[in-house]
């Protein structure tokens, strides 16, 4: 019986997890992380930091994206292909919601290119200066970043900061 209790609790959490409203990505392919790479994430939570092994893989339809945690175990994988995301979480995962940390990364990555067009098509408000990007969706901060920590991006919503560190091949 307490299995089954365990499992239905589980079913409902992935389940309402799935309804929330997160921002969506981009659906337009020149939005899409353009490059396979292997970066170092350092999520900070509260007063928690979260160490994590992203890869990303392109292919020409769908981005993959695989997260380790320090001793190589998969903590989730996701597939992000026509602006949709499907995600996959490890039962044993207990960082921020991987869907708002991917779509963070996905705009930290595009913080370089110009991005109206990137955020008309997901539905987000850009405010851009000369030194800081912030992206609202549904007229709630979602996403923040700052020239003076370039390798940092904020997600208010989720309470967390993220600081990216590219790895070599």
């Amino acid at each position: 019986m307490h299995t089954v209790k365990a499992g239905l609790l589980l079913f409902i959490s992935v389940l309402l997890s799935a309804c929330t409203s997160t921002a969506r990505f981009s659906s337009s392919g020149a939005c899409a992380p353009a490059v396979d790479s292997t970066v170092r994430l350092a999520v900070q939570h509260g007063e928690q930091v979260q160490h994590l092994l992203l890869r990303t893989e392109r292919s020409d339809a769908q981005t993959v994206f695989v997260a380790l945690d320090t001793i190589g175990s998969p903590q989730f994988t996701a597939t992000l292909a026509s602006g949709q995301l499907a995600l996959e979480r490890s039962p044993l995962y207990r960082g921020l919601d991987p869907a708002a940390l991917l779509w963070g990364y996905n705009w930290w990555r595009l913080r370089t290119t110009p991005l109206s067009a990137c955020t008309e098509s997901a539905g987000l408000q850009l405010h851009q200066t000369a030194t800081s990007i912030s992206l609202a969706y549904q007229g709630r901060p979602s996403w923040y970043w700052d020239a003076a920590r370039p390798q940092q991006y904020d997600l208010p919503q989720q309470g967390g900061r993220v600081t990216v560190t590219p790895l070599e091949r």
